[in-house]
């Protein structure tokens, strides 16, 4: 038998120590909910595996769990979620800034943004980087999606409190 390797799966330890112990995905996240299970964890769990004919049962139920998430987070076709269309603004005051963040896991398709005289910028906490538009309700180019990893911030340098925001819809839960 194999010595154990303890890897960290995001809040699951999850222990490879040869098939012959038959570690199943169930056995790996079974106090988790679909909800608080992410694509990180099952990655995670897969990436110390060898692809053998033993593991298949393994793998398998990696697929299905992933099946499963990917199921209850989107809609068909990469459609919005239906009912989960938002406005959703933030107040600033003069030469402060401020940020509107999906939380969790969640994907916002970024539809309008209303700069109310503010920079807008996407941000990941650490850097900025600004997003280029033109005029105060400013037309998006392309697609703009948001995560709570990189999601939208604006700066507000106009001398008094301003109101910017944006319209959305949730693609992924």
């Amino acid at each position: 038998m194999e010595d154990p390797q303890t890897i960290d799966a995001h809040r699951i330890k999850i222990e490879v120590i040869g098939m012959a112990d038959k570690i199943t995905i169930y056995d790996l996240l079974v106090k988790s909910k679909v909800s608080e299970t992410t694509i990180a964890q099952l990655n995670a769990a897969t990436k110390h595996t060898a692809i053998t004919l033993e593991n298949v049962d393994f793998w398998s139920g990696i697929i299905t769990v992933s099946r499963a998430i990917h199921e209850s987070r989107t809609y068909g076709n990469a459609l919005p979620i239906p009912e989960l269309s938002v406005l959703e603004t933030v107040t600033i005051g003069d030469g402060a800034s401020g940020t509107i963040k999906p939380s969790g896991t969640e994907i916002w398709k970024v539809q309008a943004i209303s700069l109310d005289n503010c920079i807008a910028f996407l941000t990941d906490g650490s850097g900025m980087m600004t997003v280029t538009l033109g005029g105060d309700n400013a037309t998006i180019p392309g697609e703009l999606y948001i995560t709570n990893g990189v999601y939208i911030g604006f700066q507000n340098a106009s001398g008094g409190e301003q109101t910017p925001g944006i319209a959305y819809h949730k693609v992924g839960l």
